[in-house]
This record gives structure tokens, sequence and C-alpha cells, in this order.
């Protein structure tokens, strides 16, 4: 069977996020090496949640590692589960600044659509994640910044060799353990997941994604 090339890509910490659960998510998927199916090589990477970092990462990563799907995880406190991103605009936010300190350089990600559709089976991973039971959420907004930022980028097919046939996004929410080190009045407000859950979640759509694509191939 021809090898199947997946990455996941989770983000560093952040002005509202000293610790990043999608880094977490990170550490774990590559300690666990879950079992996505014969003849797939699964590779994470985290990502600094930098507007002129991050990108360039990305497409230097894939110099020596094409993958042909890549499922990017990002936090976002008002998930309240995996929370599918179905949408990336061309925008990105000029007030709020990354974690270097710096904006965009201009509003605008790159030349393209004003908006790009996820290439990942959402209807098939949300009814995978509910079998599951696990909690899942639908979007059409993936906000305005860096998250949506990777999110366009990763469907323009602007970042050298960095090409996946499906990619898409996936937000989640805090994990369990860090709502003790949230303010009180914020932390009562938030949805929050075990590690374990956080990581089936995760296996469970690189899963599902995995099989759609060798169905379409």
């Amino acid at each position: 069977m021809t090898q199947l090339r997946i990455l996941a890509t989770g983000f560093s910490a952040f002005p509202r996020a000293p610790v990043n659960p999608t880094e977490v998510l990170m550490d774990l998927l590559a300690q666990a090496r879950p079992d996505l199916g014969e003849g797939v090589d699964l590779r994470t990477l985290v990502l600094p949640v930098e507007y002129a970092r991050a990108p360039r990462l990305l497409s230097e990563f894939a110099r020596d590692f094409r993958p042909e799907i890549a499922v990017h995880f990002g936090l976002a406190d008002t998930a309240r589960g995996f929370r599918l991103e179905s949408t990336a605009r061309n925008r990105s936010s000029m007030v709020a600044a990354d974690a270097a300190g710096l904006l965009p350089e201009q509003a605008r990600i790159c030349a393209g659509p004003a908006t790009l559709r996820s290439a990942l089976p959402l209807d098939d991973i949300a009814a995978a994640l509910a079998a599951e039971g696990l909690p899942v959420q639908r979007s059409a907004n993936a906000g305005a910044y860096l998250c949506n930022h990777l999110f366009y980028l990763s469907r323009s097919g602007t970042l050298g060799q960095f090409g996946p046939a499906m990619s898409g996004f996936v937000h989640v929410p805090f994990l369990d353990e860090q709502l003790g080190r949230i303010e009180p009045a914020r932390a009562r407000r938030l949805f929050s997941m075990s590690r374990d859950d956080l990581v089936r979640g995760a296996t469970t759509i690189l899963r599902v994604c995995a099989g759609t694509y060798r169905g379409l191939a």
C-alpha cells in the first residue's frame, strides 16, 4: 500500500494562553503514535503564534515532508468541544498582536479569494466524534488571528512546497488542568477537556481523514 503522509500541527504559547493545549496535544500524539491505518506516516509540528515565522516554518518543514493531509489545531477559549472550521477568510486582525508583539504586514493574507473552504470531511468527522461521545461543534468563522491566518495559507497553495490535497482547521478548548491557573471569573465561563479526550478526538479526526483520502485516491 502506498504510504500516506499526514501532518498535524499545533501552536505554542501566546499572551492569553501561557500553555497552549494544542502544543500539549502534539507532544501526546508524538508519544502515542496512534494507529491511523496501514502505511500512514504521521508527523507533528508545533508552530509559533507569530505571523512571520509560522508560515515560514511550515513551508520549510514541507521541503522534507510533503503531506497529502494536514490537520491544523488551535485554541479557542469559546470552543465547547472540537470546533470544526469550515471557512478560512482572507483577512487578519490589524489590532491583535502576535506572541512576538507584532501585527501582520497587511490585513489581506495573500493573493486569493475572500474565502477558502476546508477540504476535511467535516460531516464524517462530526459523526465519528459524536459516536465516540465527544463534544463537537461546527463553525464558519475561524476568527481573525493566527488560526484563521494559517488556515487560509494552508488552503491557498502559496506556501512553497506545502500543498496538501486535504487540509483544514480544528479549534479545541483549554485542558481541564489549566482552569485552575485562569482568573476564576473567566474560568467559570470556559469549557475544558481532559488530555485523554483531546488525544482520542484528535486521533478520531486524523483516522477519518486518512480513511476518506484513501477512499478518494
